[in-house]
């Protein structure tokens, strides 16, 4: 009844080009604040609307961590105050509020402008801490876009078994908290390493979706790192009143209705934690001792959706099983690779099996989706697939992580073992390597 309340308010401030208080009827938007057109702020937007359903709901698989600074690229501090194409002016007091607008909003009617300054929160590198930025023009709101890396052709695909990996991060306030991805292939696809996982995931009450060993027993009140008490009616609200809350607790007790149907009551802090113990340590197939050395690749063929066919290959049947795969979904490492004779099972060998060197970087690729690029002074890590940004047989590889290291790798001349390797964003540079 609450999201029809305001569909109906943002409603008619569209009609009326204006908004008035509730107790004091005056505008919440005053003719000197400093909106002008932008084009960042409707690609912003346009970017997104794609993390939410026709709804107004969070897309639990396309937010991993459940938190807009990490599965979109950073939040906006509000209120904000933003403009219309056809000039009418709207002060925005939330996330909640700005959804509806975009949910609302057709290709005739969008926001197309801003007030400057504003301030957003991202996440920094190098602090491991979210920080408030200050956006003062249109030129630093694309500079903050351009680090977004929205229009990123390579896409960062995992697969959908659930290991859960978290990290710690500080909130603007310099409270830390957690933040868990379903696997360690979403969380590197955010730039985190091993070194960053830490143990107590326990303390990150709630995964976007749910978890697959209990389900919250709805309504439920919760308190927010504002202190903002809200009660939650589903598992999406529960999603959506979280995705820019850093950290939050349950009034308690609650009840939670466990895998096997059995209803438990949730008391304090420390009996949710105790859940989410042993519901993480019993995560994982039991019968999943697979043997990583045991190379006999098996296939499974993904596709993005954005004209790029990815290969899954695994070192063998048992581990592909373990990720939730079967013998029905496994394809033909050896089949046809159009203009290249290299199968996808030939590459997967070469990769993980050879040392490479692209001019002062040597590569090392591991069997999992990981790898590392050394130079004299550090190393980063990223993922890499087989795969290929256009046709439908890969017969490359896709290297991805920050913008220094990402790159695809052409592989040809495998049935005469003569095998050449091309980068195609520096073409001009040798791809090296040496199998034992």
């Amino acid at each position: 009844m609450m999201k029809n309340f305001k569909l109906l308010l943002l409603s008619f401030v569209i009609i009326t080009g204006f908004l008035t208080s509730c107790s004091n009827n005056e505008p919440l938007v005053e003719e000197e604040q400093n909106i002008q057109e932008s084009q960042a702020i409707t690609t912003s937007l346009n970017q997104l609307r794609q993390q939410y359903n026709a709804e107004g709901d969070i897309i639990a698989d396309d937010n991993p961590s459940g938190n807009i600074v990490f599965d979109f690229c950073f939040d906006f501090v509000y209120p904000l105050n933003l403009s219309y194409n056809n000039g009418t002016t709207v002060s925005v007091d939330s996330l909640d509020d700005l959804i509806l607008i975009l949910i609302n909003s057709t290709n005739e009617l969008y926001i197309s402008g801003i007030a400057f300054p504003f301030d957003v929160e991202a996440f920094d590198d190098d602090s491991d801490a979210i920080e408030i930025i200050t956006i003062n023009n249109e030129e630093e709101f694309l500079d903050l876009l351009e680090d977004c890396d929205f229009n990123n052709v390579i896409q960062c695909v995992c697969t959908e078994d659930f290991d859960p990996v978290c990290v710690e991060v500080e909130a603007p306030d310099g409270e830390s908290f957690i933040v868990t991805y379903p696997n360690a292939c979403f969380a590197q696809c955010d730039g985190f390493t091993e070194e960053d996982f830490v143990d107590n995931c326990e303390e990150d009450y709630n995964c976007p979706g749910g978890t697959d060993c209990f389900t919250f027993n709805f309504p439920l009140t919760i308190i927010t790192d504002n202190n903002e008490t809200i009660t939650v009616n589903s598992q999406e609200e529960l999603d959506n009143a979280l995705y820019n809350a850093y950290y939050f607790d349950f009034v308690y007790p609650f009840e939670v209705t466990l895998e096997e149907g059995e209803v438990v009551t949730v008391g304090s802090v420390e009996d949710l934690e105790d859940l989410l113990d042993e519901c993480f340590d019993d995560y994982g197939n039991p019968n999943c001792d697979c043997n990583d050395d045991d190379l006999e690749p098996v296939c499974v063929e993904y596709d993005s959706g954005s004209g790029q066919v990815q290969i899954l290959v695994f070192p063998n049947a048992c581990i592909a099983e373990c990720e939730g795969f079967s013998e029905e979904d496994f394809v033909d490492c050896d089949g046809d690779n159009g203009n290249s004779d290299c199968t996808p099972n030939d590459i997967f060998l070469l990769v993980t099996e050879c040392s490479w060197s692209v001019g002062n970087y040597t590569y090392t690729f591991d069997s999992d989706g990981v790898v590392e690029i050394t130079d004299n002074a550090s190393t980063i890590t990223g993922l890499w697939f087989i795969g290929n940004t256009g046709g439908t047989s890969p017969a490359s590889i896709i290297i991805q992580g920050d913008q220094n290291m990402t790159d695809e790798w052409f592989f040809s001349g495998c049935d005469d073992d003569d095998v050449i390797v091309t980068s195609t964003v520096n073409p001009a540079i040798p791809v090296l390597y040496n199998c034992d």
